[in-house]
């Protein structure tokens, strides 16, 4: 995912793998947060994976589907680290047109409940060694999902938890 302004968020990088249908591809997961700047500014928390070389698996995938403002808003997204927080996902073809990144965000102020998902996963993840698993749909039917499996040292967990934290709390 990719972040800009100017409170720029930090930003967690942790590799990872995705099948889609018979085929198998390096991926990142990206977390991501923007603390509240100011009483207008409401800060951000985000989880998002990166898929490189997207184009290769539209047939399998509609990647189109999650793009832009019109893109779809389904829950089609499930992830778990202890338990399944299902959510919608939006995405966005990268500036360098090679990759797809999909994420789910919540502001820190006026979208509580998405924010109370996250924040749960988030929190798991930088808990403690395990796994994080995004399993995410395709809205076009037959289309297989994309299974990604992110494994979490603890060393990523510590990561984690500091970059987090001043999205983890409830500001």
């Amino acid at each position: 995912m990719a972040w800009s302004g100017a409170a720029l968020a930090v930003e967690v990088k942790l590799p990872a793998k995705a099948v889609i249908g018979p085929e198998s591809r390096d991926v990142a997961m990206a977390f991501g947060c923007t603390p509240r700047q100011s009483r207008t500014a409401a800060g951000s928390l985000v989880i998002g994976v990166e898929v490189p070389n997207f184009d290769a698996l539209e047939k399998r995938f509609d990647f189109g589907a999650f793009e832009g403002p019109t893109g779809t808003r389904k829950p089609l997204t499930e992830i778990t680290v202890a338990q399944g927080v299902r959510l919608p996902a939006s995405g966005a073809i990268a500036v360098d047109g090679t990759s797809f990144s999909l994420g789910v965000a919540a502001a820190l102020r006026g979208e509580e409940a998405a924010l109370r998902k996250l924040r749960t996963i988030a929190a798991a993840a930088s808990a403690g060694p395990g796994t994080l698993r995004w399993r995410q749909e395709s809205p076009r039917k037959g289309d297989a999902p994309i299974l990604v499996t992110v494994p979490v040292s603890a060393a990523d967990a510590d990561r984690l938890k500091a970059a987090l934290a001043p999205c983890l709390t409830g500001q």
